[in-house]
């Protein structure tokens, strides 16, 4: 946990939507027929891994849909844009890249080894939260067949993934 946690990283998106709506009825009964516009900043927030001293980032590609802006925020409090470097809807994952230097990386494990029964922890920043953990058992391993995906085959866990943890790890 101590070496996994500092590399679980808050994402932050940012996009502008343009919504028309249409004008009011008093508008109309003096002739303003034109269609209003008004425009809000959509924001979101998720996790992800740091997965190399590279800066490169592992999350759901969710987190990351529709995004013009993304900030990484690492648990040392550094805050960086970050690029996206991939993304695969059919399997839900990401990759971003950021720029900065002495990275903690995330050691990772081997999905083959997992056993049922096994002890995990969920680490994410839920609502910007920083580092929140939940834990529970591997319940499956090799899950398919449940039409979410093109491709599935999921671990099963009963640890509790909170809002704002997806992209966040597995331990």
């Amino acid at each position: 946990m101590l070496r996994a946690a500092p590399a679980v990283v808050n994402i932050s998106t940012q996009r502008l939507v343009t919504e028309q709506f249409q004008p009011s009825v008093f508008d109309q009964m003096f002739g303003d027929l034109q269609p209003l516009y008004r425009h809000r900043v959509e924001r979101a927030l998720g996790s992800g891994v740091i997965v190399d001293r590279a800066g490169h980032i592992i999350t759901n590609n969710h987190v990351i849909a529709n995004a013009e802006t993304i900030n990484v925020g690492l648990a040392d409090d550094r805050v960086a844009a970050a690029t996206v470097v991939g993304r695969d809807p059919d399997t839900d994952l990401a990759l971003l890249s950021i720029k900065l230097k002495d990275l903690p990386v995330m050691p990772l494990g081997r999905s083959d080894e997992i056993q049922v029964g096994d002890v995990v922890l969920a680490i994410g920043d839920p609502l910007g939260l920083s580092q929140t953990v939940t834990h529970g058992i591997v319940s499956a391993t090799g899950r398919q067949q449940l039409g979410v995906a093109t491709f599935e085959n999921f671990i099963q866990t009963d640890a509790a993934i909170n809002p704002g943890n997806s992209g966040g790890a597995l331990i």
